[in-house]
């Protein structure tokens, strides 16, 4: 029995069940209705439907062109009758009125016309002999002064104003595109015929776009055809195989080439096998309204529109079938509103706050035997997963975060800092704030013998016990570090109460956990990173391989920071000897010019005493600026430098007035190319005397080579130095071996 109720309550069906006898009864009763009630009527609703929506839509065109094209005839109506304008134009045709100016005058003034219409694409002032007085476009004003009397409107024109004294005239050209001209016959006041305003139309306004019905509920297609001798069809390009098709025999084109307008159905094509209902109407022409300017067909497939039909209802007739309809699904909506909606809008909110973060909303319908239970469940069991998940991720997150900034940070430190101890400082006391697990940090660098690793730097309080009493370890010894710098490799001490290479420090009791990394550069170890926990096992792979990078990072930056120390060292030498040999090569310079000091002076002197003043600027290495004198006369003494060292000092005396902090680097300046300047002159001096040295022994040398005999060797020898040196006696003794200590 309870079998049977389970059976029977809808709540323990499955879900597709449900949706199937909920749907199959929201269908079938409609479905059975509808057909029923418009098989009869359908085609007939269509059809008609169809006629008045063509006819609706083909008069609609009519008076869209028709309109287009009067608005455009009073559009170049109202130049010629605008006095302002009539008074412009009139001036190019008074005698000696065409010039350039007016011309363009003009062509602006038709520009703007053209640009306000909106209906035109050009205008031309032509004269009654074909002469162009003035034109231009909407984006440009052309050149006047040509001839254009062989266009057909200027030629229908002239036969419609000197003939038939009509003064409209509107012409229609084959060609690609169409070309379609308005012309106005501008005469005098006294009535004589001076020339024709043209108006070159824009088809695509003023025609093709009231072709355009592609947002149609129907998919018709329109045409126009010229009611002249030589007929233009004009067509949107989309059209234009069904235009072709229609043309050909249509009835309909026929009746509105004779004047008729118009619905009807019909047959065209090839064989007039496709059956159309077709619009037709004529647009006279705004020139001569007794005159037809287009044919107008609007034509639509007949099948088209029967099936078309099918998607509109309405009526009376239907009016049972959408109540009863519209009943059914109110009272199904509510069943099955009932059954699945609050269980699963229960569900969406929980998803929705898991979204956002909360994973406790709560859920209806755990207790459900159904696809709807069950989905509760499985969504519960996934949100304690994701739950999880997430807070490992976020954990990793974390840690990845910080391992990226602590490496950013050291690597800041590496590029900035060049004080080796200030570094090593920064990177232990950075690994204690980025990493929690780590309560002390230090560095030990290898001793010159390599024998010791020697602490470097360490945190807290211990690491200030431990460098304060030289705490250093041997290489190789019983500990993390001594092993780690021996065998150039990472040692960790997971467990330091069971390990066998820790070795205890009595200022850090605490350690449980101990892991020391090389610094390397290239294959040399240069020292070592050890870290310390609180707790027992507590360095992951992750946190190892982090350090690592930091440690490779920090033997890097080691490395440059004691290069870039011996390079300033060095530096500081190379200085100090260029300035000791500057100093010493012009001492002996001076000395060889057989001098104490070298002078010169210039001007007029003053009789002052600058020689205290020059003592001074040598003594500081910078000018110096002397008292005023009662003539307004400043003495200054500016040192002359020579990298880095000073020869001497320059001495001038300026009125005060003009004594100013750019006086005092122009002086300065003038020293230091003086300076520069000298020392060229010295070197050229050397470089004479070195050349006249090589070229004097050359010619000695020249004058020994000849010579074969010893004494003739001698002698020339003698002579040649003694007249080099101009010594009054020169002379070269050759003392034989020695043997046992005694002379031969």
């Amino acid at each position: 029995m309870k079998a049977l109720l389970r059976m029977l309550n809808i709540l323990h069906w499955p879900l597709w069940l449900k949706l199937s006898a909920g749907f199959l009864v929201a269908v079938a009763i409609p479905v059975g209705l509808i057909l029923l009630l418009v098989q009869s009527g359908l085609s007939q609703i269509g059809a008609q439907t169809l006629v008045d929506h063509l006819r609706e839509r083909g008069a609609l065109q009519r008076q869209s062109i028709i309109a287009d094209l009067d608005q455009s005839q009073v559009a170049l109506s109202s130049l010629l009758t605008s006095p302002d304008y009539r008074r412009q134009m009139l001036r190019l045709f008074s005698p000696g009125g065409f010039t350039p100016l007016n011309a363009r005058t003009v062509a602006l003034t038709l520009q703007s016309a053209l640009i306000g219409s909106g209906k035109f694409e050009r205008f031309r002032l032509l004269s009654v002999d074909g002469q162009v007085m003035a034109q231009a476009t909407s984006t440009a004003v052309l050149e006047a002064g040509l001839f254009d009397y062989g266009s057909p409107t200027f030629l229908q024109a002239v036969v419609n104003a000197l003939s038939q004294n009509l003064d409209k005239t509107l012409t229609v050209a084959a060609g690609d595109p169409l070309v379609i001209e308005m012309a106005y016959a501008l005469r005098d006041d006294s009535s004589q015929t001076l020339g024709f305003l043209i108006g070159t139309l824009d088809v695509q306004r003023v025609l093709l776009s009231h072709l355009n019905l592609s947002e149609d509920t129907y998919p018709l297609y329109s045409y126009l055809v010229t009611t002249g001798k030589d007929q233009i069809t004009l067509n949107l390009p989309e059209a234009g195989e069904q235009v072709s098709a229609s043309q050909r025999n249509s009835p309909a084109l026929q009746r509105a080439l004779q004047g008729a307008a118009g619905l009807d159905t019909y047959r065209v094509g090839t064989g007039a096998g496709q059956s159309v209902v077709g619009y037709y109407s004529t647009i006279p022409n705004p020139a001569n309204p007794d005159l037809n300017l287009f044919a107008l067909v609007t034509e639509v497939s007949a099948t088209t529109a029967v099936l078309q039909a099918n998607s509109y209802f309405g009526g009376a007739r239907l009016f049972p079938m959408v109540v009863g309809l519209l009943a059914l699904l109110g009272a199904l909506v509510l069943l099955f509103h009932q059954i699945i909606a609050p269980p699963l809008q229960t569900l969406r909110r929980a998803i929705r706050g898991m979204a956002a973060g909360d994973f406790n909303a709560p859920l209806s319908g755990l207790g459900r035997g159904d696809e709807i239970g069950a989905l509760n469940a499985a969504f519960v069991d996934m949100r304690v997963q994701v739950r999880t998940l997430l807070d490992d991720l976020n954990a990793r997150v974390a840690d990845r975060s910080r391992d990226i900034s602590a490496t950013q940070e050291i690597s800041r430190y590496a590029v900035s800092e060049r004080n080796l101890q200030i570094l090593m400082n920064q990177v232990v006391q950075l690994i204690i704030e980025k990493f929690p697990n780590i309560y002390h940090a230090q560095i030990f660098l290898l001793d010159v013998d390599r024998r010791y690793a020697v602490l470097r730097a360490s945190t807290g309080a211990p690491g200030r016990l431990l460098l304060a009493r030289g705490h250093r370890l041997e290489v190789g010894s019983v500990s993390v570090i001594g092993q780690v710098v021996e065998q150039r490799q990472t040692v960790v001490a997971r467990d330091t109460t069971t390990s066998a290479v820790h070795k205890r420090n009595e200022f850090l009791p605490e350690t449980r956990a101990e892991l020391a990394i090389p610094l390397r550069v290239g294959e040399q170890v240069i020292g070592a990173l050890d870290v310390q926990s609180k707790q027992s096992d507590s360095f992951s792979d992750d946190e190892i391989t982090v350090l690592q990078i930091m440690a490779d990072q920090v033997a890097v930056a080691l490395e440059n920071a004691r290069l870039y120390q011996e390079s300033v060292r060095r530096l500081e030498e190379v200085d100090r000897a260029n300035r000791q040999a500057t100093t010493h090569t012009w001492q002996e310079y001076i000395y060889g010019q057989r001098q104490r000091h070298l002078n010169s002076e210039s001007g007029v002197a003053t009789g002052e005493d600058l020689s205290e003043l020059r003592r001074r600027a040598i003594a500081q290495g910078k000018p110096v600026i002397g008292e005023a004198t009662q003539q307004g006369i400043t003495p200054i003494a500016v040192p002359i430098q020579l990298r880095g060292q000073t020869l001497g000092a320059v001495e001038w005396e300026l009125p005060t007035a003009d004594l100013d902090d750019n006086k005092l680097a122009l002086a300065q300046e003038l020293a230091n190319r003086l300076a520069v300047s000298l020392d060229n002159a010295r070197l050229f001096q050397e470089s004479q005397r070195a050349a006249e040295r090589e070229r004097v022994v050359s010619a000695i040398a020249a004058k020994l080579t000849p010579q074969t005999e010893i004494n003739d060797i001698l002698q020339t020898a003698v002579r040649e130095v003694g007249q080099v040196l101009r010594a009054p006696q020169v002379t070269i003794r050759l003392h034989g071996g020695t043997t046992n200590g005694k002379q031969d």
